[in-house]
């Protein structure tokens, strides 16, 4: 008979995966991320008791667990892939998939990748929540890899099992399409898999579950700060904000311009502007080359250029008070939702709306690098072609630094332009008067001017006008509202 030790109280799981370790001193795991209801078709099991390996396994057993593919799948109530196995076809395309944490769930054939991981690649360690890059794949039969972990201070380069690595869905998205799997790869196995030791991590990765932690919580994280007119010592709380971001090993952002070029095309001396999805793109100045994630803090919400670029690209915007009141007194969170400011306050709804946010945000450099494609973001005018009428719209030519960037001195009204190619526009075209569009009003999809007492008189009906409050108050509402009447 099996022989286990004394049953002991095991808290319900929560949506995210842990890996256990039997007689080892637990290790705190960070909150999970999602508040969403578990939709598993399997729910995994509330409490379960560790048992030790038999000393004699059966020799079909062990040649079932052997032929059978191993995946990493996703867990949906964090979104995240981990290490399982694949144990049967279910209906359709879905296989059941037991993971190595012992849950399981029933995965969809375009949610599994070949367990396969690569020197280069891009992981979370489960314990701790540190992101890493996988540098060793020697050991990868006994299902160990090492993983270097990036601190901002420190490298630290150890072993850890693989049973204790998550991917994130966006890097499964950008850098796993090559291990895609096919339902005649596909090798299930009937029966359970057998009963087996839980895998102990090696002493590197002991030091690394227990000792390895940030020592700088946001190290490789930037931040733009922007504060409400209503703050009556703005320049005293920016100085301490700044300096908690510093402390907590964080860098300060003057602008997103900074690492988001905005760059487009001046004619016309300077009377037309043009830019397109292709010409915002992640490119950082040198000091900034290694961000892996960035935030937006404010004392409340606001509708600063700032705070509008980062809604419409759907960059978290934080309260100010996550680091400011705290960074002296005790470690720093790195849980950030709690601290998620509203969009804003919508005169259409007369409401203030939540902002529309991946809950999962800097898990992956991916959000960064690739941030026109984050999909939960609403792209309100994905695909449109706009033109902003009025000087005040033209965005200025930059004094000295990157040739049609954007000047963080400028008018807020020049942001504008950029603010729509933010909310997906395809291409948007500035004119400083009708006479200087690069083609027929009709032609765009839609127009927009400063003001509603800018609507010019003699537009036609085939001309689709809005001004700059709509504008705002759609991002805000996270939709295309009723257009204002002329």
């Amino acid at each position: 008979m099996d022989v286990g030790p004394a049953p002991v109280e095991v808290k319900a799981p929560s949506s995210r995966k842990r890996r256990r370790i039997e007689d080892v001193k637990p290790v705190r795991v960070p909150s999970k991320v999602s508040t969403r209801g578990k939709t598993t078709d399997t729910p995994a099991p509330a409490t379960r008791i560790a048992k030790r390996l038999r000393h004699t396994v059966s020799t079909g057993r062990a040649l079932a667990a052997q032929l059978a593919t191993r995946v990493f799948a996703l867990w949906r109530q964090d979104g995240h892939y981990y290490a399982g196995i694949v144990h049967s076809l279910q209906t359709g395309t879905k296989y059941l998939i037991k993971f190595d944490d012992d849950t399981e769930d029933q995965v969809d054939i375009a949610m599994l990748r070949r367990c396969e991981l690569r020197v280069g690649d891009a992981v979370i360690l489960c314990h701790g929540n540190l992101r890493g890059t996988v540098v060793d794949i020697s050991q990868m039969e006994s299902r160990l890899v090492g993983v270097e972990v990036d601190d901002g201070s420190d490298t630290i380069s150890s072993n850890h099992a693989i049973s204790d690595i998550r991917i994130a869905s966006r890097t499964i998205q950008s850098h796993w399409k090559d291990r895609t799997l096919t339902a005649d790869s596909i090798v299930t196995i009937i029966r359970p898999k057998p009963l087996r030791a839980t895998l102990s991590p090696s002493g590197m990765s002991l030091m690394s579950t227990t000792s390895l932690k940030h020592k700088k919580p946001f190290a490789k994280t930037g931040f733009v700060v922007t504060l409400t007119v209503r703050n009556k010592h703005p320049e005293k709380m920016k100085d301490r904000v700044m300096l908690a971001i510093k402390h907590n090993g964080g860098t300060v952002i003057d602008d997103w311009s900074s690492i988001f070029p905005m760059e487009g095309t001046h004619s016309q001396s300077n009377k037309r502007w043009i830019a397109s999805q292709e010409n915002f793109k992640f490119k950082p100045k040198p000091e900034f080359e290694g961000l892996e994630r960035v935030f937006l803090l404010a004392d409340d919400y606001n509708q600063k250029p700032k705070f509008l670029v980062a809604l419409a690209l759907g960059i978290p915007c934080l309260s100010n008070e996550w680091i400011r009141d705290e960074y002296l007194d005790k470690e720093t969170s790195s849980d950030w939702q709690p601290v998620l400011l509203p969009a804003g306050f919508s005169e259409t709804l007369s409401a203030r709306v939540s902002q529309l946010v991946d809950l999962d945000w800097g898990n992956c450099k991916e959000h960064l690098t690739d941030i026109m494609s984050n999909t939960v973001a609403s792209k309100l005018f994905s695909g449109k072609t706009v033109l902003c009428l009025g000087s005040d719209l033209v965005p200025l030519p930059s004094r000295g630094g990157r040739k049609g960037g954007s000047d963080a001195t400028q008018d807020p009204s020049r942001v504008v332009p950029w603010i729509m190619i933010c909310m997906g526009a395809s291409q948007v075209e500035a004119v400083t008067e009708v006479k200087f569009a690069s083609k027929d009003l009709p032609a765009y999809d839609y127009v927009i001017v400063k003001e509603a007492t800018d609507f010019p008189t003699d537009l036609g009906n085939d001309v689709t006008l809005a001004h700059v409050p709509w504008v705002k108050d759609c991002l805000i509402s996270g939709r295309l509202l009723t257009l204002p009447s002329r």
